[in-house]
């Protein structure tokens, strides 16, 4: 097994700084190559801390079964290196989503030659992971995201991947610009896996993801039949536009949750209760309107009217 360490893409900046674009990679056989993307966002950690997991595996694997790489495994932990470094979201200075650039240009600005080198890095791929974190808001359970013009190739990948839920929408049109998008309409494979809080990282979830990872890898062809993994843990539900429930706060003020993430929920069900910071009213309570389970959850406990407090999977149909 060959690794290293490289350079796929780099800029000069103003005041004599440099960007440079980074992956590590990990060359086995003459197997399917597969990638893992993350750092789109630059307040988005939970990603980073997935590629250093898959790295120690991978490492580890070099030293005790080298020959079972059949494949090549490309690791991209940070696509969007000056939003990580100054945590936000865009591309600083051009305050441009990177995640809504694709699939670039090589004569465009600073974030469409981006979005270009990595189209152009990951092209050919038999299975790209493309990780992100919700905001600081909000906290997801490990989940996958597809458009529903892209379900049939999809979902059965998807289900390997040890994930508690996998989401089929409808694409906006704004999301033709991602990475996934463009990728998965040029015919390489691409999963969105979305995951924990915004500038946070949650090890047990990585943890989940990395083992849902391998087992896609394995089934790919990419790892050896016999390597030694885990069993996975997770079971996914199938939800889509029609079964999935938004629950908005009524009122401004304080939230503060009563049901645990991932919890299986009654109608009715009590979810937590909007609390007056200036008196001490309870302003409203927020309740389940179906019997479902709790895969969104309101992190950041200062609401708004209209700010959303949950999302709930109906699961009595």
């Amino acid at each position: 097994m060959n690794v290293r360490q490289e350079i796929f893409f780099a800029l000069e900046l103003p005041f004599r700084e440099r960007l440079a674009l980074e992956r590590t990679v990990f060359e086995g056989g003459r197997g399917p190559r597969v990638a893992v993307v993350s750092g789109v966002h630059g307040d988005e950690l939970e990603g980073l801390y997935v590629c250093h997991r898959l790295a120690a595996w991978l490492e580890q694997l070099a030293k005790q079964r080298p020959d079972a790489l059949l494949g090549q495994v490309e690791l991209y932990p940070a696509l969007n290196p000056l939003g990580l470094d100054t945590l936000r979201r865009s591309v600083p200075i051009y305050d441009v989503d990177l995640n809504r650039s694709f699939p670039g240009r090589a004569d465009g600005l600073l974030p469409h030659r981006v979005a270009d080198a990595a189209m152009r890095a990951l092209a050919g791929a038999a299975l790209v992971v493309d990780i992100h974190a919700s905001n600081v808001y909000l906290r997801e359970i490990p989940q996958v995201r597809i458009a529903r013009a892209f379900e049939g190739g999809l979902v059965p990948l998807a289900r390997r991947m040890n994930l508690d839920l996998i989401w089929v929408h409808e694409a906006a049109t704004v999301l033709e610009n991602t990475i996934a998008h463009s990728l998965n309409a040029r015919g390489v494979p691409c999963l969105v896996v979305e995951m924990g809080v915004g500038m946070r990282v949650t090890p047990s979830f990585a943890e989940q993801v990395v083992l849902g990872i391998l087992h896609a890898w394995r089934a790919l062809g990419v790892l050896a039949d016999d390597v030694a993994i885990d069993p996975a843990t997770h079971t996914p539900y199938i939800a889509h536009d029609g079964n999935v429930h938004y629950l908005n706060a009524e009122v401004s003020g304080v939230f503060v949750p009563s049901a645990a993430h991932w919890m299986a929920l009654g109608e009715r069900q009590l979810l937590g209760r909007i609390v007056s910071p200036l008196r001490g009213d309870v302003l409203a309570e927020v309740r389940s309107p179906v019997e479902g389970v709790l895969f969104t959850l309101r992190e950041y406990p200062l609401v708004y009217e209209g700010s959303l407090l949950a999302r709930i999977m109906e699961t009595r149909r």
